[in-house]
């Protein structure tokens, strides 16, 4: 199958020391995108190696860089390096009326679909227009380490939208490849009941960073990132 809308896809992987999940994803990533005949790039976003990991600020941080390689950009799908799509009918396309969640059945929990997994997880792979997600301003830039930042997320698309879009779990059915457990972050249970009074204040419209040195090759762009 092939992407229907002729858009043109940015994909966001915040990344950090995950050579050989990186290695699998860009083999079989390309493989897999080049059946659906779709304009697309794929972008690393890499803090430097001193700085506290903050998946959603590289997600911000990606976004922007994109637009600024490409303003023709009109998906961006934030993409985990560690997850990889089972099913060839997994469109990589936005939905041009709501957020996106790609990541629906994934194996490392059994696939489930239910309590959580049923509405509620927003995690691992995303897809927004460009609209979309200047309309949430972004993700969170105050989640440093592991967790919730992708919770808050999903509030922010509801904050702007009736609902987020779901692929069903044949579709969205992913399989993650195992690595190292990041380290928690104390403090997300905190931000995220506060996180609905930042949302005009804290994401696109407020995340500081510096790019530090960029590479491109035929496979990616990778963007060092100081913050």
């Amino acid at each position: 199958m092939e992407n229907s809308r002729n858009s043109k896809v940015a994909i966001i992987v915040p990344y950090r020391d995950r050579v050989k999940n990186l290695y699998i994803f860009l083999l079989y990533m390309h493989k897999f995108l080049s059946r659906q005949n779709i304009e697309y790039g794929i972008f690393l976003i890499e803090p430097l190696g001193y700085l506290t990991f903050n998946r959603a600020l590289l997600l911000n941080v990606g976004y922007l860089e994109a637009l600024k390689e490409d303003q023709n950009f009109d998906c961006f799908i934030l993409h985990d390096v560690d997850m990889l799509p089972e099913n060839n009918n997994n469109i990589y396309e936005c939905d041009t009326l709501y957020p996106k969640q790609m990541a629906v059945s994934i194996n490392t929990y059994g696939y489930s679909t239910e309590g959580y997994f049923k509405e509620k997880y927003f995690g691992g792979i995303n897809a927004f227009t460009k609209e979309q997600f200047r309309k949430i301003n972004g993700f969170s830039n105050l989640y440093f380490g592991w967790g919730m930042e992708d919770d808050d997320a999903r509030n922010r698309a509801l904050a702007q939208y009736p609902k987020i879009s779901r692929l069903s779990p044949e579709i969205g059915r992913y399989f993650a490849n195992c690595h190292q457990t990041q380290s928690k972050n104390p403090d997300r249970y905190l931000l995220y009941m506060r996180s609905s009074s930042r949302f005009q204040t804290d994401g696109l419209n407020s995340v500081q960073y510096k790019i530090v040195k960029v590479e491109k090759n035929s496979l990616f762009t990778r963007f060092y990132v100081k913050y």
